[in-house]
């Protein structure tokens, strides 16, 4: 079934005549933009054509995971299920995604959480406010880079340069405006502006379109994976949220009490479930500090390796876990 309309154009108001507008990159990258606060927002009511976001933490990673499976399984009309593959990270970005999930529902739903100032926040509630933020954000850089690939292939190299999500007009660029964070995280990530490991991650996701089933083809699909992981910690979420202060005294505090009641784990699996048993199936980090970008890193490549290492031997459980995870497009 089609998305719904995301905005209207008015191109032309006489009768019976045609009007041929050319939509630049700027208005396409928009349109991306549009469809990323979409896909993470409900119906004001069942008579509404009106959105508003979900406010809800947990509900928002939800569905942040479900486009990132459905990305990885060529859902949706722009789907190409032949080429399933060629958007390896999104794979692992499910899992991630339903892990931020965990993590937010380890701590109660508070609305005047962005409003408290962090010093008064107890600490697990400062860690809910940075993943949110987090998950959130990456979702507004990420969902969009494949968005338009998926879309306009042919104008992606052309297009990558002019992404600018402070050079929108009109009413979306006042929806982008009054997303949460806005204010703050605009300038920290450059406005979504193209990096070199997004020109890298898609080189190696055309060149992996290319290739038949086999292991030169895998070793590509690792490529565009670590490339895009790079530019996701490294360029996102490093300079977003582990920068601040009180959320590395939060995780700090995390490490140091890692299995008591109501502290999460630091860990990854590979299941639709928060964890397992199965030591093949979950990854943990057992040194480091998760905020450190080295220590991350080194924690993010050996998910990326048991990642790529699953997908090879369990295909067939690794890809159910992740339809499942598809259908989690709804909550709120």
């Amino acid at each position: 079934m089609s998305a719904q309309p995301i905005t209207t154009f008015k191109t032309n108001d006489k009768a019976c005549s045609v009007h041929e507008v050319v939509l630049g990159c700027d208005k396409l990258w928009a349109m991306g933009q549009e469809e990323a606060i979409r896909r993470l927002s409900k119906k004001r009511s069942s008579a509404s054509s009106k959105y508003e976001l979900i406010s809800d933490f947990s509900a928002r990673a939800a569905r942040i995971a479900a486009a990132y499976g459905g990305f990885y399984l060529e859902q949706g009309e722009d789907g190409k299920p032949e080429l399933k593959g060629r958007f390896y990270w999104m794979g692992l970005a499910a899992f991630a995604s339903k892990q931020v999930k965990c993590g937010l529902d380890f701590i109660p739903n508070d609305p005047y959480l962005i409003l408290t100032p962090p010093i008064v926040q107890p600490p697990l509630r400062i860690g809910k406010n940075s993943l949110g933020k987090g998950n959130f954000w990456l979702f507004q850089d990420i969902f969009v880079w494949h968005w338009f690939y998926s879309k306009y292939p042919e104008q992606f190299d052309e297009c990558a340069p002019e992404r600018d999500a402070r050079s929108c007009e009109g009413q979306i660029q006042t929806n982008i405006d009054s997303l949460p964070w806005a204010d703050d995280a605009l300038p920290i990530l450059n406005n979504l502006q193209v990096t070199e490991d997004i020109k890298s991650g898609f080189i190696a996701i055309q060149k992996t379109e290319k290739l038949p089933a086999g292991k030169a083809r895998g070793e590509m699909q690792f490529v565009s994976l670590m490339a895009i992981a790079n530019h996701e910690q490294r360029k996102i979420l490093q300079p977003l949220i582990y920068e601040s202060k009180p959320f590395r005294a939060t995780l700090k505090m995390q490490a140091g009490f890692e299995w008591a009641p109501f502290v999460p784990v630091r860990v990854a699996a590979f299941s639709t479930a928060c964890d397992v048993k199965q030591p093949e199936l979950r990854v943990q980090m057992e040194n480091g500090d998760l905020y450190d970008e080295t220590d991350r890193m080194v924690f993010i490549t050996d998910i990326a390796m048991q990642y790529h290492h699953l997908m090879g031997a369990e295909k067939d459980y690794m890809e159910g876990e992740i339809r499942t995870i598809s259908t989690w497009s709804n909550q709120q």
